[in-house]
């Protein structure tokens, strides 16, 4: 057996991904930073968390992202306890931690679900996450600019080789 083999864990998710679907698709992704005692295997939902995932994993303060992670309950603006699913926990190099939520820029204005996340921002525990983010379809780089964007282990490797790094995206920080 080689000795350099892990074999990978799969994450724990809050949800079930459903088996069908006509809006997603079923994203599998494999985290095999060398600071990790074994791969992680992933599953997202769909293309755009896909490309969420790889920004978290290509910033350098994020030391672990979690897909999946458990739901948040929060009352919502009539009163009624309501739950939250984020798509992704990222955990920092410091301590904190981000709640990511990946949408469709044509869903968010049409339900307004930044005035959602924001009351859910407002309510959720700390322990959870001290920062809210929203990533979406807005966010993804353009090829020209960033060419090896969908591809973790490329973006891994260009940041060892010194390829300067896309600015954080704080300007999408609600919270």
């Amino acid at each position: 057996m080689n000795p350099f083999f892990r074999f990978p864990l799969l994450a724990p998710a809050s949800r079930t991904i459903p088996a069908r679907s006509k809006a997603s698709a079923r994203v599998q992704v494999v985290d095999v930073r060398s600071f990790l005692p074994q791969p992680v295997i992933s599953r997202l939902e769909s293309g755009l968390e896909a490309h969420c995932w790889d920004q978290l994993i290509a910033e350098p303060e994020i030391r672990e992202v979690q897909a999946q992670p458990p739901v948040i309950r929060y009352r919502d603006a009539r009163g009624r306890l309501a739950v939250h699913h984020f798509d992704f926990r990222a955990l920092l190099a410091d301590g904190n931690a981000i709640a990511v939520a990946v949408r469709p820029l044509a869903r968010i204005r049409k339900y307004r679900f930044e005035d959602t996340l924001r009351l859910i921002a407002s309510q959720l525990p700390r322990s959870f996450a001290t920062r809210v983010l929203l990533f979406t379809d807005a966010d993804i780089p353009r090829p020209e600019v960033v060419p090896h964007a969908p591809t973790t282990r490329l973006i891994e490797r260009a940041r060892e080789l010194g390829a300067p790094m896309i600015p954080a995206f704080t300007h999408m920080i609600l919270a």
